[in-house]
């Protein structure tokens, strides 16, 4: 989920790393000095026959920067993944819950009135849902595509038509706890990284799509987005799956908020 470079959502920045030497000597052993000749006999001897040094000889080592990393054709790059993978060894947030479907309507479809759904729990084989049952709702993800946007860094747009409510992708990575959290927070400070992937659900259940993760960390941050993160249980399992607010059409970006506190009221959102 890369922060837009305008919105001042926080303050860190990429620096560039300091090389301490950017030119490096060439050595050459001349054959005057050391072909034919016999053993040294004194230390001067020694030192006169060392391979000679081209000094003026220099190689471009310079630090790379930050235009050289970013691509204007391919996002940069990461591990896909289509689930979770756990760190931790409590695979929810909070006590599961076996919730079984009451009062439906209309009855055994779960479109309406599910006790299941009013608190976020999608329906398992516990409910006696029929095939039409509209609360599992991590079945399907809609199509999103991996764009370059001119304010915002990488982004996702919908490829297909989406209608408030539905459910867009689920937002994957490494299940991490608060300890590793700031462990690899800290990590980023000190790399210089400027995008963040960390989606905290609670204080000791953090997925961070840093390195492994899917389409949802280039969904970006907007003040007035047409998505939002919802925390689900599903199968005794907590997920995070991102949900539409409003009708989405073909090519338009998917944006949600990432609630971070800015530092100032005047602080100015491009999207």
């Amino acid at each position: 989920m890369p922060a837009c470079a305008q919105c001042s959502l926080h303050e860190n920045r990429i620096t560039e790393s300091v090389d301490p030497s950017n030119t490096m000597i060439s050595w050459s052993i001349w054959p005057s000095t050391s072909e034919g000749a016999g053993p040294a006999n004194d230390i001067k001897e020694t030192f006169r026959r060392l391979p000679l040094p081209y000094a003026d000889q220099e190689f471009n080592i310079n630090p790379i920067k930050k235009e050289e990393i970013e691509s204007l054709t391919t996002p940069p790059p990461y591990v896909h993944l289509k689930h979770n993978v756990y760190f931790v060894k409590k695979k929810c947030d909070g006590d599961v819950f076996e919730a079984k479907c009451t009062g439906c309507d209309p009855p055994l479809t779960c479109q309406i009135r599910c006790s299941c759904r009013s608190v976020f729990i999608s329906c398992s084989q516990a409910c006696k849902c029929s095939k039409m049952c509209c609360n599992r709702p991590f079945r399907r993800e809609k199509r999103v595509e991996i764009v370059k946007t001119q304010l915002c860094g990488w982004g996702a747009v919908a490829l297909e038509a989406i209608e408030k409510g539905d459910f867009v992708k689920e937002f994957v990575g490494e299940v991490v706890d608060g300890v590793t959290c700031q462990e690899r927070l800290e990590d980023m400070k000190q790399r210089g990284d400027e995008n963040f992937y960390m989606c905290k659900v609670s204080k000791n259940f953090v997925i961070d799509a840093t390195f492994r993760g899917n389409d949802c960390r280039f969904f970006n941050h907007s003040c007035t987005p047409n998505c939002q993160l919802e925390n689900w249980q599903v199968n005794g399992k907590t997920r995070l799956g991102v949900f539409a607010l409003q009708d989405i059409q073909v090519g338009e970006p998917l944006t949600y908020n990432y609630r971070y506190m800015r530092k100032t009221q005047s602080a100015f959102c491009p999207i």
